[in-house]
């Protein structure tokens, strides 16, 4: 398990695959870089990628950073790791609200970025994703024991599709899952589900040049496909790709799918190529309905 000495952190990251083009990956709000060992970092390295995968700071050995736990520091971890590696210009993968933090770093810090890929990804939270922040800090602040069934249960309505829900065979697995992988939780967490606060990236995306492929789940009801389509809609020439039958958690519902897309994106898209000077071509959008 490396780890780096950055921006007061011991930022802790994956490094997988040996010497391919790097691919980092960044994860969302309570979730670890772990999570992408089951579907992502496999596939990617089998597609002769060097897959990179940081926790975001709030992640527990950095549950109470120097400098808080905001977007823009998110990001700043992330540039500092991709420089501290020599990786740049390189491509970057967010999910939920690690797409927030890889949107800061495309505004920050384009020219560490040569595409990126945003999965549920939203550019302002909507008034269902604010109530979601205060009850998480709510949940957190009340130091109430939530028993591992409730727990299920609720990750389960609010992270995956109905249709998954109603496969029984799927459903007994996901709750499992649930049931016993626990979930990370503490100041740090709570913090992270408030990172967006207020913050409003859609008019500073108009400004982008980096080749953007944005990723909506059909049936997400946390960060709704639109708010995805949204971001899509308003970089100049970024492709947007919707899944159907698939919840928040449509990169781990519906893997291969979603593997298709990257790859078939970065496969479009050579790690060098980016324009020279930033242009304002119309979007391109592409809606892939069970496929790439």
């Amino acid at each position: 398990m490396p780890s780096a000495p950055l921006n007061g952190l011991d930022l802790v990251y994956d490094d997988s695959g040996g010497h391919g083009e790097p691919v980092v990956l960044v994860n969302g709000s309570g979730a670890t870089r772990t999570a992408w060992r089951a579907h992502q970092t496999p596939a990617l390295v089998a597609a002769g990628y060097r897959v990179i995968a940081p926790d975001n700071r709030g992640i527990p050995p950095n549950a109470l950073p120097p400098g808080g736990i905001t977007l823009e520091a998110m990001a700043a971890d992330l540039a500092a790791l991709i420089e501290h590696l020599a990786l740049p210009p390189c491509r970057v993968v967010g999910f939920s609200l690690g797409a927030s933090v890889v949107g800061e770093l495309l505004l920050s810090r384009p020219e560490l970025v040569s595409q990126a890929v945003l999965m549920a990804g939203r550019a302002r939270l909507d008034t269902f994703g604010g109530a979601v922040a205060r009850a998480a800090a709510d949940l957190h602040d009340s130091g109430a024991a939530v028993p591992a069934s409730h727990r299920a249960v609720f990750q389960a309505l609010c992270y995956l599709s109905p249709h998954t829900l109603r496969d029984g065979a799927a459903v007994r697995d996901w709750l499992e899952v649930f049931t016993y992988a626990g979930g990370v939780t503490g100041p740090g967490v709570r913090a992270q589900y408030e990172a967006m606060g207020d913050v409003d990236q859609l008019p500073r995306y108009a400004k982008l040049d980096v080749p953007l492929l944005c990723v909506g789940f059909a049936d997400d009801v946390m960060i709704p496909a639109a708010a995805t389509r949204e971001i899509a809609d308003t970089v100049p020439g970024a492709r947007y790709a919707e899944l159907e039958r698939c919840g928040h958690y449509g990169h781990l519902e519906r893997p291969a799918e979603v593997n298709a897309l990257m790859l078939d994106f970065f496969a479009r898209h050579p790690r060098a190529a980016r324009p020279a000077t930033p242009g304002r071509p119309a979007p391109v959008t592409a809606s892939a309905r069970g496929g790439a």
